[in-house]
Parts: structure tokens; C-alpha cells; sequence
């Protein structure tokens, strides 16, 4: 009987010793390796996006402060200083030659000079001649001595109905500022009306995967540049012509802020490695950037599943043969130990 037990002891004890033995690689891969390979490509990705962000926000900050100079350049141009204390319809179309260049050397939508009395005498659009803009914000912002930049809105809106606009409903901001011909003698107001295409084609520059996006987004939580998901808005009903000034940077079961849009008008800078629902209700990693200089916020995401796509992959093939491996090792197992004590029955 003491031998009896004896040797179902030592038999339960060899069938422990070697199923542990058997499952301790495969244990230390799914408990030790994988964790550590998800770390690393989790802080690759990050990285990544922190570096897309952070070009587009490089991007964006060159690109605003060569139009800004530009502007400068223009109000302070000699020749236009004295044009705009001159009279003659020689001198007119000059100036508005000018204009139109400079519209299609950078892409301008419109310039155009007002006097004292708000009254549009040269622009690079004829439509604009002889409207009065005294009562524009961006004009009495300018004529009171300061640069005055607007936040980008529809033309319809930043316009204020000002006949002679053209594509009234496409988003522009426009960059006002006094122009003088002595450090307190102001002629007038040179504004410039920039189209927001320019920054989209800043922000497609830098690409990565196929579900990656990085965008814009306003103190409002509203998108100021396409989205790479437009068709599948258009067709879900979120927006009518555009993403951008249409759609607000919300969960949509939820209709609340994405956490990457919340904490970034937050002001802050930051990431998220676990995933969130983006606007399309979709779990993506984010990183986010705010923008003080000019109330704007930029935005890197990529879906979760393509990001972490090769390594959930990894998982479930791990897993599989995990299960595969020890289905096989408890029979081999249980047959050796069979084999093992079988003289000692």
C-alpha cells in the first residue's frame, strides 16, 4: 500500500516537472517577450506620430510666417505708398496688376487697399472696386493701427457679404494691417484674403499608413483642413460639402470632444498609446499639439488596428500555437510518464 502510494506521488510529481518544463518557454514568451515587443512598438509609433505632428506644426508655423512677412512686405512696398497718394486710372490698373501677380505667385484668393473712409480703391479682383469694408472687423482692427489676423472661416462669413468676393463659401482668413507713409500716418488698410487650400496642401506633405491622418482643428473643436475619411463622412450624412468648418472633432455616439481634440484645445501637448474613438467612432492612437500663436491645434492619429496590426498578429499566432503545442504536450507527456512507471506497477 506504501508502495502503492509511493509511486502515485512520484508519478504525479514527474508529470508536474515535465509539464512545467514543457510550457515554461512558451509561458516566458507570452508573459515576458510579447509585453516587451508591444512596448517597443508601441513607444515606435508614438514617436512617429509625435515627429508627424511636430513637422506640421513646423509646416504650418513657416508657412503663416511667410505670409505674414509677405503682407509686410506688400503695405511697406515704396511704390505703393505713393500710389495710394496719387490719382489716375494709369496708376490704378498698375496697382491691381500688381495685386493680381503677387494672388498668383502665392495663391492669394484676393488683395485689396481701402482709405480712411473704408472705400476699396485698388484689388486684385475689379468686382471689389468702390465697395466700402468700414465696417469689417479686420478693417477698423487695421485702421486702429494693428496686424490684424482673422481665424479661418467662410468666405461668406469673414467677408461680411461684401459684394465682389468670390467662392463666398470656400474657408479663407484674411490678414489686415495699416499701411503708412510715416510712423503715425495712416492711408489705409492693405488686406490680403489667403485660402486655407494652401495649409491642406502643408499637411498632406507628410504621410503615413494607410489610415494615418494628421489635420487642424480650431479653439471651437471644429476641423479646418479635409479629412482623408471625406467620402465615408459624405455618405454617413456627417457633413454636406466638406470636412472643413463642418465637422466638429466628436465621438459620434457619443457627440462628445475625442480626447485627443479636448485635451488638445486644452493647450496642452500630449498622446495616447491605448486608443480612443476618433470622429468616425473608430479606435485610433493619437498624438496632439496646440498652437498658442494662432488658436490652433494639430492632430496625428492612425487607427489602432494598423498600428498594432502586426503584433496583435504576432499574438494570436503565439496563441494558437500555444494551444496547438500544449494539447500535444499533455499527451506526450502523460504517455512518456505512462511509459516511464510502467515497470514499477
Amino acid at each position: 500500500m506504501e508502495c502503492r502510494a509511493l509511486f502515485n506521488f512520484t508519478k504525479n510529481k514527474l508529470i508536474i516537472f515535465l509539464l512545467i518544463f514543457s510550457f515554461l518557454p512558451l509561458f516566458i514568451m507570452r508573459l515576458v517577450v510579447y509585453p516587451i515587443a508591444f512596448n517597443a512598438l508601441r513607444d515606435e509609433i508614438i514617436r512617429n506620430l509625435r515627429l508627424a505632428v511636430n513637422k506640421q506644426a513646423e509646416l504650418i508655423a513657416a508657412w503663416m510666417e511667410g505670409r505674414l512677412s509677405n503682407a509686410r512686405y506688400i503695405a511697406n512696398n515704396p511704390f505703393l505708398i505713393q500710389a495710394m497718394q496719387k490719382t489716375g486710372n494709369a496708376l490704378t490698373i498698375e496697382v491691381n496688376e500688381y495685386f493680381k501677380s503677387i494672388c498668383s505667385d502665392f495663391g492669394y484668393k484676393e488683395i485689396f487697399y481701402a482709405d480712411r473712409n473704408g472705400k476699396i480703391l485698388f484689388a486684385s479682383n475689379k468686382a471689389l472696386y468702390g465697395e466700402n469694408i468700414l465696417e469689417q472687423d479686420y478693417y477698423r482692427r487695421a485702421i486702429a493701427g494693428a496686424f490684424f489676423v482673422s481665424n479661418i472661416q467662410s468666405s461668406l462669413e469673414l467677408t461680411g457679404n461684401v459684394a465682389g468676393f468670390q467662392e463666398a463659401d470656400t474657408p479663407a482668413m484674411i490678414m489686415s494691417l495699416p499701411v503708412k507713409n510715416a510712423p503715425d500716418a495712416i492711408l489705409g488698410v492693405l488686406a490680403v484674403c489667403v485660402d486655407v487650400a494652401e495649409i491642406d496642401r502643408v499637411m498632406k506633405s507628410v504621410h503615413f499608413g494607410k489610415t494615418g491622418e494628421a489635420y487642424l482643428i480650431n479653439k471651437n473643436g471644429y476641423m479646418l483642413t479635409t479629412s482623408r475619411f471625406t467620402d465615408e463622412l459624405l455618405q454617413a450624412d456627417r457633413i454636406k460639402k466638406r470636412a472643413s468648418l463642418e465637422l466638429k472633432i466628436v465621438d459620434p455616439y457619443t457627440k462628445k470632444p475625442t480626447k485627443g481634440a479636448l485635451e488638445c484645445i486644452n493647450g496642452g501637448e500630449g498622446y495616447d498609446a491605448h486608443g480612443y474613438p476618433d470622429y468616425r467612432g473608430v479606435r485610433v492612437l493619437g498624438f496632439w499639439h496646440w498652437m498658442p500663436d494662432y488658436d490652433w491645434g494639430v492632430i496625428a492619429e492612425i487607427d489602432v488596428n494598423e498600428g498594432y496590426g502586426k503584433l496583435y498578429t504576432l499574438r494570436d499566432s503565439v496563441m494558437f500555437v500555444f494551444a496547438f503545442l500544449a494539447m500535444g504536450i499533455v499527451i506526450v507527456v502523460f504517455l512518456l510518464v505512462k511509459k516511464v512507471t510502467l515497470p514499477y506497477r
